[in-house]
């Protein structure tokens, strides 16, 4: 009864996940790496990156990327240069422009949350 009732509840909820931006696993096999970030949460809402340390290490800097399915040239970062303790939760604003020599901001009324891809980009530990 129990599954049935998780199921349906998957069922009814998936055409919102489908709407919903994707966060990307760590494509490095660094095993320091790996470590480094295992544990370390976040969401993207209305322009703000807000992450978690649930991991074993404090962060010295921590580099969130985002990119665009929609729009090949959109480039979003997020960076946490005075590093995030064990457990700490922290707040930041994306950053986004379109284009590599571009330094102009993007407002976030041109982009479309939906079509964003976040991932972890650079995480060093605390020394």
């Amino acid at each position: 009864m129990n599954k049935l009732l998780i199921f349906s509840l998957f069922l009814a909820l998936s055409p919102f996940m489908a709407k919903c931006q994707t966060y990307k696993a760590p494509t490095s096999t660094n095993k320091t790496y790996l470590a480094t970030i295992k544990g370390i949460t976040y969401t993207y809402q209305n322009g703000i990156i807000t992450v978690k340390n649930n991991g074993q290490y404090n962060i010295g800097v921590l580099r969130i990327s985002a990119t665009s399915t929609g729009d090949k040239e959109l480039y979003g970062v997020a960076l946490f240069e005075d590093g995030l303790d064990k457990g700490q939760t922290l707040k930041t604003t994306v950053y986004f422009t379109r284009g590599l020599d571009n330094e102009k901001e993007i407002p976030l009324k041109e982009i479309n949350a939906q079509k964003l891809e976040f991932s972890i980009t650079m995480a060093t530990r605390a020394q």
